[in-house]
């Protein structure tokens, strides 16, 4: 999508939030995101990506929808890290509480490759990676997932997923900058840069 294309974007609730999320997604300059649950969907490896979306779906492996799910996954997660690691790299901000990682998601070699993917990845010179540990508490990131995508023209959107389905706000950009906002809030009480590598290689040894 064209970033006179992105002007076209609009609130939207189920399947098409979805959609506008992917055209949204190759055009973004900066991604911050919350993951309180699950490790993020667009820097999961092939393993993981299957055993959290069974788990999450509850459809058993080898279901022809879960397939199709796990493939659309990793093809966004394939083009983003892509544009990782090209010459005009989007900002990446993720906070992930230490909860999502310390979860034997696929077993616990499934978690150490997704754990060294995650640390590799955390090298990238756009990439900010922050855990939230446990001695933190209890904390607002904790009422659910959303990631806001902002465009080099300046809109941003904000996403939600979820059981009760996905939305995608657009209008109200008080609302997309107070979750931005509470995500950067997160992050500086979170461990980031190499002390977290070390947080995620200690948890990885743990498992």
């Amino acid at each position: 999508m064209s970033a006179g294309d992105s002007a076209k974007a609009h609130d939207t609730r189920g399947p098409g939030a979805f959609t506008q999320l992917i055209e949204l997604e190759q055009q973004a300059v900066k991604i911050t995101q919350n993951q309180p649950a699950f490790l993020p969907g667009l820097l999961q490896r092939p393993a993981y990506a299957a055993a959290i979306l069974s788990g999450i779906t509850g459809l058993p492996a080898g279901d022809p929808e879960l397939t199709e799910r796990v493939n659309l996954r990793l093809r966004r997660a394939t083009a983003f890290q892509e544009r990782l690691r090209g010459p005009n790299p989007p900002q990446l901000l993720v906070v992930i509480d230490e909860a999502a990682l310390r979860r034997r998601v696929g077993g616990a070699e499934v978690m150490r490759d997704q754990i060294a993917h995650l640390i590799e990845l955390s090298r990238l010179e756009t990439v900010r990676l922050a855990v939230l540990p446990f001695s933190a508490g209890a904390h607002r990131g904790q009422a659910g997932t959303f990631e806001v995508h902002e465009a080099a023209d300046d809109q941003s959107a904000l996403f939600f997923e979820g059981a009760a389905g996905d939305e995608l706000v657009v209008s109200d950009q008080d609302r997309v900058q107070a979750h931005r906002d509470l995500v950067e809030g997160l992050a500086a009480t979170s461990v980031t840069g190499s002390a977290a590598r070390q947080l995620l290689e200690k948890i990885s040894d743990e498992l």
